[in-house]
Order: structure tokens, then sequence, then C-alpha cells
């Protein structure tokens, strides 16, 4: 038995000593007073399990579903039939309806004693009224009723202002992937700042994602995933978001079925799943990796699919997952066997993956604007990518990109918002400075067909693509309604 949990994952055995610590605490101070030894001894030994978890972000978040603890990419099992102190801990749980937990880094000892003594507890007939008689002792920790357990007025909160300890109540019928529940509203959010893609392709794209979410709901693989991989890298979480919608604009302009473009953008935004299992700093280091830290990041498809296949994942997700990084012509990674072909979903992820990640500033390299991000995806058309899917990616985005910056006829510069109804590629642009050079500080936006009644002639023309791209204006109202 010592050999298998020393073959666990280094967090997860973490975790997994961090959660029966608390457990034993909350059994101790069920069955003794809080000054009684017994106590002391379990939150010591809880309080430095809990500071052992934190060492590595500013917070540890745990949802409760089923019977089972989720934190990151992990599944703490709480059905312990032998197990005393676990029992009581998912009966706890469970009879203060409580579906989130969230730790911060400087939880006190006395705050943890204080949050144990309320679980040991009885319920005092009102979900959380228990919770919100601990606001001015717990401070950095914050808890979330299960949605399944409701039985108070919609949006009422159950800790005063100012409390540490923070219940929210959920609208009737919301869910966690719902686009009111947590999830729902951290990737609308981050549609609607999307900047990749214009107007009509994002706002359907950015509605079949939002669908994907709702779809899934409250504790299925997708969300507690997705949570774990915003906690764990927020670009790679955001990045996943932009790929999804990429991909399902990408896969609607070729005509796919619906069926077909709602798989593809589930499979999206779970890609990159494997980076759970690259260490924080490989991930975010700012310099060129060593051949060893090489090495680590090529394992994220084949720990992607494994993930996924382990929870149950479709064939497509895995796919999509384990082929990202092949390339059409099987160049990429990992290694794939004579005569394989990728699938056409990892083939249209690809694309959007190599787009986002050019057109996104990152420590480790100089961030392109979306014409020059173009230009150099467009070297591998036919070898890194299918030639006919990036052919169509390539008139879904324009002649101009949105986000490009252009030079006018004029002296003005704008971004490129988006393009006349006509649908003959002609921009509509939004100035951002005048002729002099001086900021345009109001929102005007201009259609570049415009034509001077005088002259019969354009207004202003496109007298060059600037180099450096633009990330402080918000784009993404132009492209997601």
């Amino acid at each position: 038995m010592q050999a298998v949990l020393e073959a666990l994952p280094l967090e997860f055995r973490q975790l997994r000593e961090a959660v029966h610590a608390f457990a034993r605490l909350v059994l101790q101070s069920r069955l003794f007073p809080a000054t009684h030894p017994a106590v002391g001894h379990a939150l010591r030994a809880a309080h430095l399990q809990l500071a052992v978890l934190l060492e590595r972000g500013k917070s540890v978040h745990l949802v409760f579903s089923g019977d089972a603890l989720h934190c990151l990419n992990f599944k703490i099992d709480l059905r312990g039939k032998d197990d005393r102190a676990i029992i009581l801990l998912r009966e706890s749980l469970s009879r203060h309806a409580i579906g989130e937990i969230e730790l911060l880094r400087g939880t006190a000892p006395e705050e943890l004693a204080c949050f144990a003594r309320l679980l040991a507890s009885l319920p005092c007939g009102v979900a959380g009224a228990d919770i919100a008689s601990l606001g001015a002792e717990v401070r950095a920790i914050r808890v979330r009723n299960r949605i399944e357990a409701r039985s108070i007025a919609p949006d009422r909160a159950l800790v005063p202002a100012g409390c540490g300890v923070a219940i929210y109540e959920a609208k009737a019928g919301d869910r966690a992937g719902s686009p009111g529940g947590t999830m729902g509203a951290v990737v609308r959010g981050i549609l609607e700042r999307l900047e990749k893609i214009r107007s009509n392709e994002g706002t359907n794209a950015g509605k079949t994602i939002m669908s994907v979410i709702e779809r899934e709901g409250k504790g299925t693989a997708t969300i507690l995933l997705l949570n774990s991989l915003r906690e764990f890298d927020d670009y790679t979480f955001t990045h996943s978001i932009n790929v999804a919608v990429i991909a399902a604009a990408i896969a609607r302009e070729l005509g796919f079925p619906d069926g077909f473009i709602d798989g593809i953008a589930h499979a999206a935004l779970m890609h990159d799943i494997g980076k759970l299992y690259v260490p924080r700093e490989i991930l975010r280091k700012s310099g060129r990796l060593t051949p060893s830290e090489w090495q680590a990041m090529k394992r994220h498809p084949v720990d992607g699919e494994r993930i996924l296949r382990e929870e149950g994942f479709d064939l497509l997700c895995r796919r999509v997952a384990h082929e990202h990084h092949m390339r059409h012509d099987l160049a990429g990674y990992p290694n794939s066997r004579e005569g394989f072909e990728t699938h056409k979903a990892s083939e249209i992820v690809r694309i959007a993956d190599s787009y986002d990640a050019l057109t996104t500033k990152r420590p480790y390299r100089r961030q392109l604007n979306p014409y020059e991000a173009i230009k150099l995806m467009a070297r591998g058309s036919g070898t890194e990518f299918h030639q006919d899917y990036f052919n169509v990616f390539l008139r879904m985005l324009g002649n101009v990109p949105i986000g490009s910056v252009l030079k006018l006829s004029t002296g003005e510069t704008a971004l490129v918002v988006g393009f006349s109804s006509s649908g003959d590629e002609i921009a509509r642009v939004r100035l951002l400075s005048d002729a002099s050079g001086a900021p345009v500080a109001e929102e005007i936006v201009i259609d570049l067909g415009e034509i001077d009644p005088a002259t019969g002639t354009a207004l202003r023309r496109v007298a060059g693509i600037l180099e450096n791209p633009v990330r402080d204006i918000d784009v993404g109202q132009y492209c997601i309604d």
C-alpha cells in the first residue's frame, strides 16, 4: 500500500493528507471541547497540512459533489466505511448543505478550529445560519451552499456584509455551469472581451460555448476540470475559451452540422487540460525552456488524453487533446504511427490554438498583431495546417483581421473592429489618433468604404498595417454581442 501511495502525484498525496487531517480535526471537535489536548493536536496537524497546500497558490478550492471532494483534477473519495473521521466530514458537509470551500492563504489556526466546530455541530434549522454566526471569527474561509439544498429565498446573502465566510444563494434553477452560475459567468466574461474574430462568427460561436457550459452543468467533469485549470493557470484557462470560440467559428464556416460544431467546442475547451500536469514554473517561464523542461511540456497532450479517458469523456475530446500538436504532416508531437490521420476536429483546433497563442502576450515571446500572425501561419499551410481548413480560416478573418492597427491615407490611425454589412471585406474601424497623432478619446467608428460625394473616391484608404498589436482597447464589444 505504501508503494502505491508513493506512486501518486505529490500534490494529490498532499491534498489527501490535508483532507484527512481536517477530517480528524472535525471528529475531535465533535468529541471534545475546544480546550482539550486532542483538539489542539489535531488542529496543529491540519493547519500544517493546509500550509503545505497553500505554498503553491493563494487559495485551495474544494468542491463537494456526491460523495467526493474535488480539487484541481484530483478527487478525494469520502465514502470510507472504516474511517470515522472521513464519514463524519462527508455527513457534515451534506448536513450543512456545503458545496464549495475556499481556504485562503493566511488562514489562521483559530479560523480553522472555528470552521471545524461549525461542521461538527448540528445545524440550527436554517441553511447557512450556523456559518453566518461565525462571521466575526472566520475571515479567510469562504463557503457556498449546495444548490440542490436551497430552502430560502433566492439572492439572499446569508452572511452580513464584512463577514469572512461568504455564502451566496444562486437564483432558483441556476446551476454552477449555467450562464448565471459561477463557471458560466466567468466564461461569459471572457467571451465579452474576445478580440480574435469578427462579429457574426464570434456571436454564434460564443452561443455555442455557452450552450456547452450550460449542458454540462454543476458537478460534471467538464466544469470541475475547467475550474481546476482556471485555478492552476489563468492564461491556459482563458486560452482554452478563446480557442473554443475560434474553432467553433471555423467549423461553422466550413459548413459542419450543429452537432459537430458543439462537439468541437467541447473538445477545444478541454484540449490543453493536460497542462495541469506541467509544473507552473515551466508554464510561466519567461526564457527559453531547457531540453528537460521542453520534454515535460510535450507530455501534456498524452496527459490530457489520459485525464479525459479516466473521466469518461467521449472519443472526440480525447483525440483533440492528444492530437492538437501533431501538425497536418504529423511532424509535431506526440509521435504517431505511419499512415495515421489526425481527426478533422484536431486540424481545426490546431489552427485556432496557433492563432490565439501568436496574438496573445506571453512572457517568453513577442505578441504578434493579427496580420503578422496570419502571414506567419500561412507559411505552414499544407504542412503544419490543413490547407483547405486554413483557407476557410483566412476567408473568415478577412483580408485585414480584427485587431489590426491601420495607418490611413489621412494620417489617422485606426483599429479594425469589423467589416461592412455588404460582405465585400471593407473594414469598419475605430479611430485611435487623428492626423496630427493626438489620441481620439471618444469612440468614433467609421466605414472605410465611405465615399466622398464631391470626388466619388474613398474618404480614407489603408496606407499600411502597423506592427504593434493593441490590447488596451476593448475590442470584444464589437466581436461578441
